[in-house]
């Protein structure tokens, strides 16, 4: 969008500052000293680009301009309101009077120490940000003294009021984190990477239709440009409060960490790297698969942390859930005790379906600590082969561990002989679909087999999957089915074409379950394989028309 008055972001920054010189002649003093500044700016920043009314009574007085309500800024916006002050600038809710839309503007005055660094930041951020979880820019003058940042005004209240005292429940924390998450996804898969820098509940505002918006980009950078090394105590890792700290998207994984911590406990983790890192460990609110998750979130070395937020979203939808395929039969069996079966069995019997009630339920924790995306790990697989060659598991809910296993082997580590044999082990009044599964399974493994029979089993296939209630493996399966038309359908192009109309069906249910979180990286999935689809079909038929002239 444009900035007013200035045709280039770097003439506005020359005119704001007047001199360069100070951006490189740093010290450790001046870090120290820039971060305290920067620390004040942030009590503002939980206020800027926001719908929050009052300020808090302990905000540093502003000590610059105050504007008073009427007055018209730049000939255009009309102060309505003061919604937050701080220590280096101060935030209000104006009117544009040439659109009639309320927007919000920081007021940051330009002599103030740091001001132009964090305003150049800032701005250089919002202009090339578009996404709907970030503010959007609308206008950058200097005038009276001052810096200004017209910026999009956004009702809700800020993550920290949300979840400060008790913390949030971990159902609202995991969606809350996963679309945070993607917002990362988004900064740091630019064409010029972004990192975010100053990850933390005052800075993240939950919009009335309960979606999280990231504000205040004051230290936000380019991963490969220079930086001011301020951020949050506690937040913030190791290697951002050093001059020359290496930084890349897992120095915004570690403070989305210790934001999770938050969000979960109602307080900021401990300014100490090191005794944050502990009391993730153990913490007793946390439950198990969240403090593995955490601990790898804000390893102190960011070596040993996720690499990019992709990884840590996947590991928010294992989170989530132990996989919604076991919780009709098999975590109800396992939860099963006492009562309701001392009512049918007595004695000895009734011991021994406790026993393995527990047995299976041993086995729903042991594996779901081995999930990647969704799915079990080579390791999770094996310990369900494992308890199913045992012989105890109940026979109510073996069928749905055979069922996992096969799945697992055709969908993720693609043995296809392996998913075939426990196929074969499924009873066909229950998974009538199992036969079809084995044709392809066989296919696959196969250099031999013929086209048009393999097409026609993957349409009964498809029809048998498409009555399905939605869920994340009908989808899967939907994928597969796609992949199965491409690769046997004796016409290139029909194949893609039907393989298409396979996932776009998919993705049009999805759009109507998008209130899963476990769907939502899915959807995206689907959508990429769509693109991909669309352009092969597109070259294909180019290659015909070639062919034919």
């Amino acid at each position: 969008m444009p900035i007013s008055g200035f045709s280039d972001i770097g003439i506005f920054l020359q005119k704001i500052t007047g001199s360069t010189v100070f951006l490189s002649v740093l010290s450790q003093v001046f870090f120290q000293t820039c971060r305290k500044e920067f620390n004040v700016l942030t009590v503002l920043s939980q206020r800027v680009i926001l719908g929050l009314s009052g300020i808090d009574p302990g905000t540093p007085v502003f000590g610059g301009e105050m504007f008073d309500k009427g007055t018209v800024i730049n000939e255009r916006y009309e102060i309505k309101e003061l919604i937050g002050a701080g220590g280096t600038s101060q935030v209000y809710l104006v009117s544009d009077k040439h659109i009639g839309r309320q927007l919000a503007m920081k007021v940051m005055p330009r002599d103030r120490f740091g001001a132009a660094r964090f305003a150049k930041s800032e701005i250089e951020s919002l202009r090339s940000v578009h996404y709907q979880l970030f503010p959007d820019i609308h206008d950058a003058f200097c005038d009276r003294g001052n810096i200004f940042i017209v910026s999009d005004y956004v009702r809700g209240v800020s993550l920290w009021q949300l979840c400060k005292g008790e913390g949030i429940a971990k159902s609202q924390c995991l969606y809350l984190a996963g679309r945070i998450c993607e917002a990362l996804i988004y900064l740091h898969g630019m064409a010029s990477p972004m990192l975010y820098l100053d990850l933390k509940p005052d800075n993240i505002i939950v919009s009335e239709d309960g979606q999280p918006h990231l504000i205040d980009f004051g230290i936000a950078c380019r991963i490969a440009g220079g930086r001011l090394p301020v951020g949050t105590p506690g937040y913030s890792p190791p290697e951002q409060h050093v001059a020359d700290g290496k930084m890349d998207a897992r120095t915004d994984i570690f403070a989305f960490g210790m934001t999770y911590y938050c969000m979960r406990h109602g307080i900021p983790p401990d300014p100490d790297a090191d005794k944050a890192l502990y009391n993730i460990r153990h913490s007793k609110r946390l439950s198990r698969p969240e403090r593995s998750f955490l601990t790898k979130c804000c390893a102190i070395s960011k070596e040993d942390r996720y690499k990019t937020a992709s990884e840590v979203l996947r590991q928010i939808s294992n989170i989530r859930s132990t996989p919604y395929r076991f919780k009709k039969r098999t975590v109800a069996f396992a939860i099963a005790t006492g009562a309701t079966l001392a009512a049918v069995c007595g004695g000895k019997v009734l011991a021994g379906k406790i026993s393995r009630q527990k047995y299976a339920a041993q086995l729903v924790n042991e594996a779901t600590q081995h999930m990647e995306d969704g799915y079990y790990t080579p390791e999770g697989i094996g310990i369900i082969k494992a308890y199913i060659n045992s012989g105890n598991l109940p026979e109510e809910c073996e069928q749905e561990f055979i069922f996992e296993v096969a799945a697992c082997s055709m969908l993720v580590s693609k043995d296809y002989r392996t998913a075939a044999a426990y196929f074969a082990r499924l009873d066909s009044s229950e998974y009538p679909e199992a036969a079809d599964y084995i044709k392809l399974c066989l296919l696959q493994n196969s250099f031999d087999h013929d086209p048009e029979t393999a097409v026609d089993v993957t349409g009964k296939l498809f029809t048998q999957i498409v009555r399905q209630a939605p869920s994340k493996m009908k989808y899967e399966n939907m994928i597969f089915v796609a992949d199965c038309y491409e690769n046997y359908d004796p016409e290139r192009t029909e194949g893609i074409i039907k393989a298409l109309s396979v996932l776009k069906i998919a993705r049009e249910e999805l759009a109507g379950v998008n209130d899963r979180e476990d769907m939502t990286a899915l959807a995206g999935r689907i959508d990429d394989l769509i693109a991909v689809k669309e352009k092969k079909l597109k070259i294909e038929k180019k290659g015909e028309i070639h062919e034919k002239e």
